[in-house]
């Protein structure tokens, strides 16, 4: 090592050194070998700790920590406890805490070193540091002990920092030429692309949109948050609007008024759901804080935020019914370990329904590891289960011997009955049948009810996005994961021996699927006579159960490398080598079912590929065509919530509360109908509806995001949709901060787009309606409700220095002197501000979001 690296690497971070050898390794140079020993008798005993069932994890450190207190106070210790970031170290000294132990908030990395010297006299010193450490350390020489977050609850698994994905049904990055879209304003039209254009010889980005007839609209970029994609019930094109808005207001008004009949039922909903007794579950306290501790990732911020969710829905004392929505491998286990933990540690049962044995028996072992250790019981129920465990499992959950049991639809036969159960766990609802989801209906009203999907049908998501059951997106990928390429072909020999054969060389798995049981032979002898050293093997729903169960234990312990199956692997499947996988007959399959057993591959670090078999590209059914289309476009990680909107259009969002919903929704669109009913239900609560308008923005600055910086037109759009709907300059700033992560340095033009965007946000709090930069003059229009007194002029004049000037009743002017676009651009943001500060209280509330 040179000694200016290691210098600049002890700047950067602080180590103990227990001993320092200086050999020569026999040509004359001197090498330095670094070593230091852990507490091997406490690692052992942790060890222990988490393997028994007792719950106290902490026992061990515990009890350490006070044997260090005992000692003589005039050589006290210092005990270190390093975790990983900043939230784990607020966890962490709040489970210290809650043992009794003193301890002060978390420390900086940068305090280590100080904190490594024992006080001078006193007791002794517990301190939590945010750092990376990889295991702890003891030195009775210089009485100080070190223990790592690893040490306590187990190693925790490193990824790469996620970006966190945004999206949602009026998403635009998606949008493709001939998509149709809502405007707040003119109704229906038709994508027609993303054009630069030089109005008024400054040139930016406009979206163009065709309206009926001739009539076309070009839309700032700057105004995005103004459309949104057209979602309908049914599966057939809209009728496009005249612009003006005169035929989409005569559209909304009949909606309006045959609407507000839905909004008394859906009241009547709201006011029975707030009626109704649950029980508000006791807050998980210490243990609570050490299940969480045992989480082996950082949670991941849509995570964070749907677990925070789901706590706060189990601390009220009306039952839950909350959908987390997110790709599989993304998280949602986790959100229902915790809350699982929570309800059965504080007295209920929890029962975890899944739709197949494969995702059960997984489910059951990821329960048990989790929630054993800290003295919960877990049974499991399924075609797997011998009757005597069965038996045992019955008994356990009417005597309340066992605490969580994970089953298929067995769970819901009338010989299972709970004791106390508090909550119920649905992995993929929409997996279940007519009978098992009238039972859901009933259990709704009494207990919890926590579901999960990675696409949930048109009904759920369309109940949950009007609010009648709560929702959470988890859309952040794990950082190491990479997108599944997706092909559309004919069923070729070359391309089934070239895609077996490719994956097998690199030592993976292939998963071959068929949509029907019948046949299944021919293919897997077709496979075997392609590529004749692949072991090649059978499984699908009516095999005897040992026999399924001898195939996927063979599966997971690479005894396989194809299997041919039917969907019984579309849900719970974890084979991180299975990177391949072919579908035959694609074209019989449902959208959100080919997303799901797209799922099963790319769950490692390796790129996976996914061949969707059709027999004729030329005869495809117009929705077939339409679902496999859909699947190749949404190929992004995270895209479960957009196929499974897509889904919602393509085959309609299903019978809510009467099929008159159908043509109110076909005229209007999805997301303009949902904002309608919102605003019929808020309308009979009392509520004021209150929308916001943005001003016309006319500045003679370039200001865009150039294609040759960012050269895809969806994720132009995308992020001036995401600048558009920003309500304030920091979030602006944020967004320009991971556009600049994401291509580099920014162009002239787009560091004057994130100028311009603040100055729309400042507009928005003014209530302004136009804001206008022409040279070193910056001009204002305010709408009438802010209309200014005669009596401010001189005020504010007198407060600038005559730099701004009020020109009229609702026209303000500011000089703005600078060299150069970015300069004024600045500067204007800034007159913004000042103005938001300087002008009466009635003038400068933040406008209400668009209701």
């Amino acid at each position: 090592v040179e000694p200016d690296a290691l210098a600049a690497w002890l700047q950067r971070a602080w180590a103990v050194l227990e001993r320092l050898e200086r050999p020569d390794d026999g040509d004359g140079r001197t090498a330095l070998r670094l070593a230091i020993d852990r507490d091997e008798t406490l690692a052992a005993e942790l060890q222990a700790a988490r393997s028994r069932r007792s719950g106290e994890l902490l026992a061990p450190v515990l009890a350490r920590v006070a044997a260090l207190g005992d000692a003589d106070e005039a050589l006290p210790w210092s005990v270190v406890f390093a975790s990983p970031n900043h939230s784990h170290a607020e966890r962490l000294v709040a489970l210290l805490r809650d043992h009794g132990v003193a301890v002060d908030p978390p420390r900086a990395v940068a305090d280590a070193p100080s904190l490594l010297q024992p006080p001078q006299a006193g007791p002794r010193r517990v301190a939590v540091v945010a750092g990376e450490l990889s295991s702890g350390f003891r030195s009775d020489a210089d009485r100080v002990v070190v223990f790592s977050e690893a040490d306590v609850f187990g190693a925790l698994a490193h990824r790469s920092k996620p970006r966190r994905r945004r999206g949602g049904v009026a998403g635009l990055g998606q949008l493709a030429v001939g998509d149709y879209v809502v405007h707040v304003t003119h109704g229906v039209g038709r994508y027609v692309g993303l054009v630069q254009l030089a109005l008024g010889g400054t040139p930016a980005d406009y979206v163009h949109l065709e309206y009926a007839g001739t009539d076309r609209l070009y839309l700032p970029v700057t105004r995005l948050d103004e459309i949104e994609r057209y979602v309908s019930a049914e599966a057939k094109p809209p009728k496009l609007d005249k612009m003006g808005g005169l035929s989409f207001a005569s559209k909304t008004a009949k909606v309006k008024a045959e609407v507000r009949q839905i909004a008394e039922e859906l009241l009547q909903i709201y006011a029975q759901r707030e009626a109704t007794g649950g029980h508000a579950h006791p807050d998980g306290g210490e243990p609570y804080r050490e299940f969480e501790a045992t989480f082996p990732f950082e949670e991941t911020p849509d995570q964070a935020d749907a677990i925070e969710s789901v706590q706060k829905d189990l601390s009220r004392a009306q039952p839950m019914d909350r959908l987390i929505c997110g790709d599989v491998g993304f998280g949602k286990t986790e959100v229902a370990l915790r809350a699982a933990f929570r309800v059965a540690h504080g007295g209920k049962q929890v029962a975890v329904l899944a739709p197949t044995t494969v995702l059960v028996q997984q489910h059951y072992h990821t329960f048990r590891e989790r929630l054993a250790p800290f003295g919960l019981e877990v049974g499991v129920l399924s075609r797997f289960t011998d009757a005597k465990t069965r038996a045992r499992v019955i008994a356990g959950a009417k005597n309340r011997s066992i605490d969580v049991v994970v089953g298929t639809h067995r769970l819901l036969s009338t010989d299972v009955r709970f004791a106390d159960l508090g909550l119920v766990v649905i992995d993929e609802e929409q997996r279940f049948g007519v009978a098992q989801k009238e039972r859901f209906k009933k259990l709704k009203t009494e207990v919890d009810v926590l579901s999960m999907s990675a696409t949930p049908i048109p009904r759920t998501l369309h109940l949950s996005l009007l609010g009648i059951r709560e929702i959470s997106l988890v859309m952040t990928p794990p950082g190491d994961r990479l997108a599944v390429r997706t092909f559309v072909t004919r069923p070729s020999d070359t391309v089934l021996r070239d895609g077996v054969s490719k994956e097998l060389a690199r030592g993976g798995q292939v998963f071959y699927v068929v949509p029907r049981i019948m046949g299944i032979e021919e293919h897997a002898t077709r496979l075997r006579k392609l590529v004749p050293g692949a072991r090649v093997r059978v499984a699908h729903g009516q095999m005897p159960a040992e026999m399924l169960e001898q195939a996927m234990v063979a599966l997971v312990e690479h005894e396989i490398d194809v299997l041919v199956s039917t969907t019984i692997i579309e849900s719970g499947l974890d084979i991180p080598r299975a990177n391949t996988m072919f579908v035959a007959d694609a074209d019989h399959f449902g959208l959100a079912q080919l997303y799901q057993l797209r799922g099963r591959i790319g769950r490692s670090r390796h790129r996976a590929f996914c061949y969707l078999l059709v027999e004729s590209l030329e005869k495809l059914q117009p929705d077939a065509r339409r679902r496999l289309e859909a699947l190749a476009r949404y190929a992004e990680l995270g895209s479960g919530f957009s196929v499974a909107s897509h889904d919602l259009e393509i085959r309609g969002a299903g019978d809510i509360l009467g099929a008159r919903q159908s043509g109110q929704i076909q005229a209007v669109g999805f997301e303009a109908y949902s904002r309608i009913l919102t605003e019929a239900v808020a309308e009979l609560r009392g509520q004021p509806i209150l929308r916001e308008s943005d001003p016309e923005l006319a500045f003679d600055v370039p200001a865009y995001l150039p294609d040759s910086y960012i050269d895809d037109t969806g994720t132009r759009l995308d992020l001036y949709r995401r600048l558009s709907v920003a309500h304030d300059r920091d979030t602006i700033a944020a967004i320009v901060d991971e556009i600049r992560d994401r291509f580099g340095e920014l162009p002239p033009e787009a560091r004057c787009l994130e100028h311009v965007m603040a100055c729309k946000s400042y507009g928005r709090r003014l209530h302004a309606t136009a804001i206008e930069l022409r040279g070193e003059r910056l001009g204002l229009r305010l709408a009438p409700s802010t209309a200014l007194p005669a009596e401010f002029a001189a005020k504010l004049s007198q407060q600038t220095r005559g730099r701004m000037k009020l020109v009229g009743p609702d026209r303000i002017a500011v000089r703005i002197e600078g060299a150069g676009d970015e300069q004024r651009l600045r500067r204007a943001v800034d007159a913004l501000a000042d103005l938001c500060a300087a002008l009466p209280t009635t003038a400068r509330e933040p406008a209400a979001r668009r209701a």
